[in-house]
């Protein structure tokens, strides 16, 4: 059901959830003040609750209420990067419910770069938690069309056309006023993120120890299309060397990975290939697209060969995230069985 912004601003008043766009994904969102609305997002999207939801604000100033410890280095990054794809981890304000978190002390805090959303989030006067709109573990939406197909056109949407980014956002992780982690890889680059710092002369470091549990999107299976999708690091030599390989590669793959089901196919007869455009901005934004064309095409399996651009290049950075995404969507992932 398609919705207006006067129609969502009454459903978030009222104390449910509405899909909304941003320039990323699509998000179901809630307001953060009430605990049944945001029970609502764990509901409808099937998803468990030990994985916190990012709260999406119109301003700084909004969000600098939502946490305790707005140091120098959010407000660098945000005054750079926001409106945009990146979401700052911090310590949480008391005005943020744990259910939000997952029982973390810190929050996930984004300002999307999109009008419907921002004149939403200043209408309803409150900031909404928003998760991507699909059932738990699924490929993310970036069309109005896309959430309705995956809930049955049973969530009301806010249409704001496709998404021009095309992938979730950068989500970096503060710990006090100099550490930084990346717990998800997007648009904006922790090359940007440096430049952006020195630039500010803020002194800086980056950490890798963190837990996978901080960041949405960080569990080892994410955004699986309803096809099973193979990710083949080498070039299979012909269709019949896939098969086998993936037949081979089944032999061992898990039936089921943190509450996901990985999906596997039901025979090998129909392979299609995914393709994506050499552009890596470009192929952000029609990789979550592709999936879902791909995944009504009466394929057995999709398949991705990797590019050498993932690992060598000028332009490698910028392709980690969409590794990420496709490594995560993928139910087996193929190398040395296809030597």
């Amino acid at each position: 059901m398609l919705v207006n912004v006067s129609d969502a601003e009454n459903i978030l008043r009222s104390g449910h959830v509405v899909a909304i766009p941003t320039e990323t994904v699509y998000g179901l969102a809630a307001r953060i003040d009430s605990e049944s609305a945001v029970g609502e997002i764990f509901s409808t999207k099937q998803r468990p609750f030990f994985d916190p939801l990012i709260v999406h604000v119109h301003s700084i100033d909004q969000a600098k209420k939502l946490s305790r410890d707005w140091n120098q280095v959010a407000e660098a990054l945000a005054r750079k990067f926001w409106p945009g794809p990146l979401t700052l981890v911090l310590p949480k304000s008391d005005l943020v419910s744990g259910l939000i978190t997952s029982g973390l002390d810190s929050v996930g805090l984004r300002c999307p770069d999109h009008p419907l959303a921002l004149q939403l989030i200043r209408k309803v006067g409150i900031a909404l938690a928003a998760p991507s709109a699909n059932l738990f573990g699924r490929t993310s939406p970036t069309s109005a069309e896309h959430v309705e197909t995956e809930f049955a056109s049973k969530v009301p949407v806010l249409d704001g056309g496709h998404s021009q980014v095309g992938i979730e956002s950068t989500v970096v992780l503060i710990r006090g006023n100099s550490e930084l982690s990346i717990l998800r890889e997007g648009q904006i680059l922790q090359s940007q993120l440096e430049h952006e710092l020195r630039q500010a002369g803020i002194t800086h470091s980056w950490s890798t120890q963190v837990s996978r549990v901080e960041s949405p999107g960080h569990l080892k299976h994410h955004y699986m299309p309803s096809v099973p999708l193979i990710y083949c690091r080498q070039i299979p030599r012909c269709e019949e060397h896939l098969r086998s390989a993936i037949e081979t590669g089944l032999k061992t793959a898990p039936n089921e990975v943190e509450g996901i089901v990985l999906r596997r196919p039901k025979s090998l007869r129909r392979f299609i290939e995914l393709s994506l455009s050499r552009d890596p901005r470009l192929a952000a934004r029609e990789l979550y697209q592709k999936l879902r064309e791909l995944s009504v095409q009466n394929a057995d399996v999709i398949y991705f060969v990797e590019p050498e651009a993932f690992r060598k290049g000028p332009e490698t950075e910028q392709w980690q995230a969409i590794r990420d995404r496709l490594s995560k969507a993928a139910t087996l992932q193929l190398d040395e069985e296809l030597a």
